[in-house]
């Protein structure tokens, strides 16, 4: 196998590449993002001097210093080295940064602490705050990528083809890779690893070229797993009943945080929502006769069917033919309900389903029993998306919108199995950050 030798021998004898290495190599964006940095802690202490003495001059308290150098060349420092790592999400680059932040300031308090140094508590807490917000604001400012690209090498057949065709990119990718096609087995670029979808049969050629990487040390990942990290879906044509059932073996220790989270946050909001919802309910009166609040019954988790509640933003005799989806420019719509859907502000009500402990504010959307009836017979696994509780919002809802129909809904299906196998508290951050967004923007309604 020509080059593969040499490309191995070149990989072994290459040093690790640390933070020091990464900036001697690359130093102008390392450079750059801490100057950033320091920029921004510098204002930061600026204006929580002035709420803690009435001074914004920093400089004039010289007791104060050795503390600001230090968060500013640790936090500094510490940004640098996040920025270094592959391609992150937003939410993970915030995670990191919040978790690298807390580190710093708990080291610097301890020391505080057992030398009986001088600080000022308005200080401490006004700059931890002010950073923490500068970390969610840097992320969503940053134009390129959050760290550096993953390349891989890339055998273009079966899903590797699908791979190289849209070049490792997704529609919400939690990580971006650069994918190299090999239209031979011969030298293997510099890349990370080598993806291979198992599930296409392979040439003697291929088999023995891959099998000489996976023994030279070359990482070899199934295509399956990069499609499933680029589109955030797992896919169903390489998912099995055993791969399924995997995803469900263990109970998550994060479901009850979870459900300790909604009930809280649905309480916390109340002091918004009901002056909300009784604007709209007014609204909704004056706009078209009929009831206020819409029921419909909805399946919940293990298949129980429960009552949703929702503002009526269609006409009463809307489902008079039977349940159908919403197409474009429904005729069935009101005209204060085309606002309510645009801006989501129907799903309200769904606050009381979550405190009832019948749906979460983040899960798979969900469906009407007839519907529910159709996909199980047509779409498979269907019905291991009801694993967990449904949600007002959920991945699927921000990164495809309104599904209608078979088709949709299969790919429907792959986000939700995506959001059951890789639920956590970073998972639904980063769904409720798009929600927001999706609520602000208005796209997918119907």
């Amino acid at each position: 196998m020509i080059g593969l030798e040499q490309r191995v021998a070149e990989q072994r004898a290459a040093p690790l590449t640390g933070s020091l290495a990464m900036l001697l190599r690359y130093p102008f964006p390392y450079i750059q993002q801490i100057l950033l940095d320091a920029s921004v802690i510098g204002i930061v202490f600026c204006v929580g001097s002035q709420i803690a003495w009435g001074n914004w001059r920093i400089w004039q308290q010289p007791l104060v210093w050795p503390q600001i150098l230090l968060l500013m060349g640790a936090l500094s420092a510490g940004k640098a080295n996040i920025m270094r790592k592959p391609v992150l999400s937003k939410v993970e680059f915030i995670r990191r940064a919040w978790t690298w932040t807390t580190a710093v300031y708990l080291v610097l308090m301890a020391f505080i602490f057992f030398t009986r140094g001088y600080y000022s508590r308005p200080l401490l807490l006004v700059s931890f705050s002010l950073l923490m917000a500068w970390h969610v604001l840097h992320s969503f400012l940053a134009k390129k990528s959050l760290g550096r690209l993953v390349r891989l090498a890339v055998v273009p057949l079966g899903m590797g083809k699908t791979l190289s065709e849209n070049n490792g990119r997704g529609e919400g990718a939690e990580r971006e890779f650069e994918i190299v096609p090999m239209n031979r087995p011969t030298y293997l670029p510099q890349v990370s690893g080598l993806v291979v979808d198992f599930h296409t049969e392979l040439s003697a050629e291929w088999t023995q070229y891959i099998a000489e990487c996976a023994a030279a040390g070359i990482p070899v990942l199934h295509a399956a797993a990069v499609y499933e990290m680029v589109n955030t879906r797992v896919p169903l044509s390489h998912t099995s009943k055993d791969y399924v059932w995997s995803l469900f073996s263990g109970k998550s220790p994060y479901l009850p945080v979870k459900r300790v989270m909604d009930v809280v946050l649905v309480i916390l909001s109340l002091p918004v929502t009901i002056p909300l919802g009784l604007v709209i309910a007014l609204l909704i009166y004056l706009d078209s006769k009929g009831p206020i609040i819409f029921r419909q019954e909805r399946v919940g988790r293990f298949g129980q069917p429960f009552c949703m509640l929702k503002f009526r933003s269609m006409y009463p005799d809307a489902e008079a033919e039977g349940c159908q989806f919403a197409a474009p420019d429904d005729k069935r719509v009101t005209r204060f309900g085309r606002i309510l859907r645009k801006y989501r502000l129907d799903e309200l009500p769904q606050l009381i389903n979550v405190l009832k402990g019948e749906m979460s504010l983040i899960g798979p959307r969900p469906e009407q029993v007839a519907f529910v009836r159709e996909f199980e017979r047509d779409i498979p696994f269907y019905s291991w998306r009801h694993q967990v509780k449904p949600g007002i919002t959920g991945l699927a809802q921000v990164r495809q919108g309104y599904a209608a129909g078979v088709d949709e809904n299969t790919i429907k299906l792959e986000y939700d199995l995506y959001y059951i196998k890789h639920i956590s508290f970073s998972l639904d951050l980063t769904i409720a950050m798009e929600t927001i967004a999706t609520i602000f923007n208005g796209n997918g309604a119907r």
